[in-house]
């Protein structure tokens, strides 16, 4: 039998047209399905020679012929997929699915039934086991369904099909009796119980895997916790398994040996819930001396420091780590139980040991108050106060089978909004929007669940304002939450303020408002026009945080084209670079700004206010003590930013100038700047070397 496994669509950031194909690769290997992999691995065990394609490949290959033809035949990707199946001649289609993408999913796996009718199309992953039955009666061409954990069922249910013999005695699948067309649910599968008697996942199927940056590999499955938003323990039915660190490890070696890769994101709903087996993983990866970096998802309850700061040492260079909701009557509402000053705690020890932290937290619940969201967005914005924390906020969705979901299935809402419904994953089509509107029970994850005590509107507007002033000016965003004494506080100002001035926009326009450049433009309008004199304690703060910010963001748009010849050029540049500072000073010698830097002043010392703010220390009575920065723009990565010393600020000023060193040191005597026991030529030569190697100036 020849067999197709086919990964769900998932990268839908390939809607940025300017991504190109090295960069499109990278995501495509980081995103590989893993599942799919280990079921090709175990089909190859038995002999078969499985076929893996990528739907985010096909959908870029899609984008990139769209582009450059422009004609109305490539406007549609369903249509796309389709004609690229009707070319390849399969018996058995197995098409994974997650809930963002299942209406796509449907509509491919229809065209590929209609090109292949003879051929079996089948449908696993997490999606797919929770809705089985209504998904068959309401699609007629899905043959079959696999649920739950399919390194058992999938190859015997392929045997069976070979032979013909019956699938009543296969574990774990939903199918239609031949006789009467019968729905059949048949028992569920056994759980693997030992991950490690596996056989590696077949990525040498999958070829963009070899440009990742982080390696996914399997850790172990299943999570004990029972939250009523989450649907992974349908899947895994929360069953708690790890591969053994003896495995882990040789399977990361291969990969370093294979694809010399050896940054890993270790793919597990809760590693952290066995603190003994994690210490073991992390002992084991300092035991063998090999040098690999990867990241994991935890509970905050199930980490303390000690641990995060043996997991640091043993290479881990992220979390993720899954709050939910910052309000303590919602923990236990959703049955979550974090106690939240010690997941915040959490948080700033893996700051502490430089672990990047995603603080993913929800908002919509339908118990959920104006005050438990006020405590969420103060949970959010809290976390800036950390430079490794990233901090995501997103609307719940209604899981197919969740006790959510199943409490409020009779009164769902369902919201016309795309541009909302392309939030929560892949970007609808009315094809796709008919279904969703048809089969609630089947699209759940596209409806939204009643809100008695917030207004949903309100809710969408405060996500997207988080989430881009976070973006683009993070330390403000916390500054005012700080001053105001809640962030909510200060987004209310706001829209009040834009409405006033004439910032309108429709429901669909106002996710896109807000990720564009317009969103932080008003914005330190609003500040400076309203905020710091009609409501802030800290106007001296707020005022240099502001203009810092808006410095960072102006730098930002206008070197654009320069950061482009940058990157074009690294190699070129770094060796300039190395080769000025290899040069030494004469009298003679002209001095400039590296291209990237400029110098901005502040009305107050920008590096007091940030250690205030990261110590949660007020701010009325920062200084009046004007400072200069250097902002130099990189060409990958954060700009690089220094407060600048006095004599810095002198040289710096000089050094715009354009004057050679012996002007300067002329002007260092007409100033009558003096440092105690130095003089002044010796000084400046001093200063000027210290910014050469800072990559502020540079010779002429």
């Amino acid at each position: 039998m020849k067999v197709c496994l086919i990964s769900a669509p998932t990268a839908n950031r390939f809607d940025n047209w300017a991504m190109d194909e090295k960069e499109a690769a990278r995501v495509m290997g980081e995103l590989a399905p893993v599942g799919i992999l280990s079921l090709a691995a175990v089909l190859e065990a038995k002999g078969l020679h499985p076929e893996v394609v990528d739907l985010n490949r096909v959908y870029y290959d899609w984008l990139q012929k769209s582009n450059r033809s422009q004609s109305s035949a490539e406007t549609d990707f369903c249509r796309f997929a389709g004609d690229y199946f009707a070319g390849r001649d399969f018996d058995f289609f197995g098409f994974s699915t997650v809930c963002s993408s299942y209406p796509l999913t449907l509509r491919i796996a229809a065209e590929v039934k209609r090109a292949h009718r003879e051929s079996v199309v089948v449908l696993g992953g997490p999606q797919a086991s929770v809705v089985d039955v209504s998904t068959m009666r309401a699609f007629p061409f899905v043959d079959l369904v696999v649920r739950g954990e399919a390194e058992q069922t999938l190859p015997d249910l392929v045997d069976a099909l070979t032979r013909h013999s019956s699938l009543a005695t296969i574990s774990g699948i939903t199918f239609r009796r031949d006789e009467d067309g019968e729905i059949v649910r048949t028992a569920a599968a056994p759980l693997v119980s030992d991950l490690d008697a596996l056989p590696f996942p077949a990525f040498h199927l999958f070829p963009d895997v070899r440009f990742c940056r982080h390696f996914p590999l399997e850790l172990g499955r299943g999570c004990p916790f029972a939250c009523t938003f989450c649907s992974t323990n349908d899947f895994f039915r929360r069953s708690f398994r790890l591969k053994s660190p003896a495995q882990m490890i040789a399977d990361m070696r291969r990969v370093k040996q294979t694809y010399g890769i050896n940054s890993f994101e270790l793919v597990h709903d809760m590693f952290t819930v066995d603190r003994k087996r994690v210490v073991a993983f992390c002992e084991a990866l300092l035991g063998s001396k090999e040098e690999f970096t990867w990241g994991c998802s935890a509970r905050t309850d199930c980490v303390d420091e000690e641990l995060i700061e043996l997991m640091a040492k043993a290479g881990c260079r992220g979390i993720f780590f899954g709050i939910e909701t910052g309000s303590r009557r919602m923990q236990k509402i959703i049955d979550k139980g974090l106690e939240l000053n010690d997941s915040a705690e959490r948080v700033r020890s893996c700051d502490k040991f430089k672990i990047s932290t995603a603080v993913s937290l929800m908002a919509g619940f339908p118990d959920e108050t104006m005050n438990d969201l006020r405590d969420t967005a103060a949970f959010f914005v809290d976390s800036l106060r950390y430079d490794y924390a990233d901090p995501q906020l997103s609307i719940l969705a209604p899981l197919a089978d969740t006790p959510i979901q199943k409490q409020h299935k009779d009164s769902l809402v369902l919201n016309d909004d795309v541009a909302d419904m392309s939030y929560r994953g892949w970007q609808q089509q009315p094809e796709d929007h008919a279904m969703i509107a048809a089969h609630p029970e089947i699209f759940s994850s596209f409806y939204s669940v009643p809100l008695p005590h917030i207004e949903r509107e309100f809710l969408k507007e405060l996500r997207d304002f988080l989430l881009n002033g976070m973006r683009a000016f993070r330390r403000l965003l916390l500054g005012l939450h700080q001053d105001s004494g809640n962030v909510v506080d200060v987004f209310q100002q706001w829209q009040e303020w834009r409405t006033k001035n004439g910032v309108h926009f429709s429901e669909g326009d106002r996710t896109a408002y807000y990720a564009q450049s317009g969103f932080p433009a008003d914005f330190f309008q609003f500040v400076r026009l309203h905020y710091i004199p009609a409501a802030s304690k800290a106007p001296l703060a707020i005022t240099a945080l502001a203009e810092y910010e808006a410095a960072l963001l102006g730098r930002d748009h206008e070197s654009d084209h320069e950061m482009n010849a940058i990157r074009q050029n690294q190699e070129q540049v770094s060796g300039d670079i190395s080769a000025d500072n290899e040069k030494l000073l004469s009298p003679d010698s002209r001095l400039q700004l590296r291209p990237g830097v400029n110098v901005i002043q502040l009305p107050a010392d920008y590096q007091e206010i940030v250690r205030r703010l990261r110590q949660r220390s007020p701010l009325h009575d920062v200084p009046n003590r004007p400072v200069k920065l250097a902002i130099r723009r990189t060409p990958l990565g954060p700009a690089e930013v220094r407060q600048l010393t006095p004599l810095s600020a002198e040289l710096l000023d000089l050094c715009e100038g354009g004057l050679t060193v012996q002007e300067i040191a002329g002007e260092f005597l007409l100033r009558n700047i003096e440092i105690p026991g130095v003089t002044p030529e010796k000084a400046c030569l001093a200063g000027i070397e210290m910014l050469r190697q800072q990559r502020l100036i540079a010779l002429a």
